[in-house]
């Protein structure tokens, strides 16, 4: 018994210990999506395990993690397929867990159609559809959705249910959850045992003070800090992860003048249309060139051009 125990506290000491390490060395952020799915992988099975029984909340019994795919690239825009976890749990269900850093057009459509091909895949054409197991798409976001600002809660489950008697769900075997991370420090605030909120503030940032406090009672999110300290002492690891977050940078700060410039585009052509129709407006009362012109900053020529359309 009293060896038991001091092999207990020397593995408490050791975790402390790799926690305090490198004190003023940033660790990656899992939500990069490298980092994610290197942590949450079949070597670490049972942090995995930990962090999706608390996405369903339900208890799995046993896990099957997909990795049959390549996570180390060396050009952070390399496209090798959609970097997510992948699981079948309890031999009934089928899971995708997906992190989305960057609001891409068509948000909703691209997540139903994650979803049905998740369930469709599962048989082919002649095969029994008793053998299609319940499918889970669990998409963590860090932006704002427009289907869901108006919703203070971090998480949206989605199913479908009949429209006049919203109680009635169809089937439980088609379900999608979305869970913005942006609203998970609101959800601490409010019950810091909660702990999908936990998860999500290690996910969104593990140098943050609210997971430093997390790990001093949740063992679970400590052994996914130690693992990631440890991704944040490899070298590569730790290069293809800042090349793979200054790329995701980069397309925000690309998306956001994309915006910006449409919106002044737009500002524009609807100027022009309203200068255009007072224009029309003057002609038709018979103004005379000189003070259309005076009165409205056009050129002659773009007043020719009103002038040939009203013709038309």
């Amino acid at each position: 018994m009293e060896e038991t125990e001091n092999e207990e506290n020397t593995k408490s000491k050791t975790n402390e210990k790799n926690i305090k390490l490198n004190k003023g060395k940033k660790l990656l952020k899992p939500k990069i999506d490298i980092v994610f799915q290197s942590l949450f992988s079949k070597n670490n099975e049972e942090i995995t395990k930990n962090f999706v029984e608390v996405l369903l909340e339900e208890k799995i019994k046993n896990i099957k993690i997909n990795n049959n795919k390549e996570i180390i690239r060396e050009k952070p825009n390399d496209k090798l397929g959609v970097l997510d976890l992948q699981l079948e749990i309890n031999e009934t269900e089928k899971v995708d867990v997906e992190i989305q850093l960057v609001k891409k057009d068509n948000f909703i459509k691209r997540l139903v159609w994650y979803l049905s091909k998740l369930y469709s895949d599962q048989i082919k054409i002649g095969e029994d559809y008793g053998e299609i197991k319940r499918v889970v798409l669990v998409a963590i976001i860090d932006f704002e959705l427009e289907e869901t600002k108006d919703i203070e809660e971090m998480e949206t489950i989605w199913k479908l249910i009949e429209t006049k008697n919203r109680e009635k769900i169809l089937t439980e075997n088609f379900e999608l959850r979305i869970i913005n991370m942006k609203k998970a420090k609101k959800m601490y605030e409010r019950n810091k045992k909660d702990e999908k909120a936990q998860w999500m503030l290690f996910i969104d940032d593990p140098n943050s003070e609210e997971v430093s406090q997390i790990v001093k009672e949740n063992e679970e999110i400590k052994e996914a800090v130690i693992k990631v300290q440890e991704m944040t002492e490899d070298e590569k690891m730790e290069r293809i992860a800042f090349l793979r977050q200054k790329a995701i940078s980069d397309e925000k700060a690309s998306m956001r003048t994309g915006e910006r410039i449409g919106e002044e585009r737009g500002k524009k052509i609807g100027k022009l249309e309203r200068t255009e129709e007072i224009v029309k407006s003057m002609l038709e009362d018979n103004v005379g060139d000189e003070l259309i012109k005076k009165y409205t900053q056009i050129t002659q020529e773009e007043l020719e051009e009103i002038k040939n359309e009203v013709e038309k």
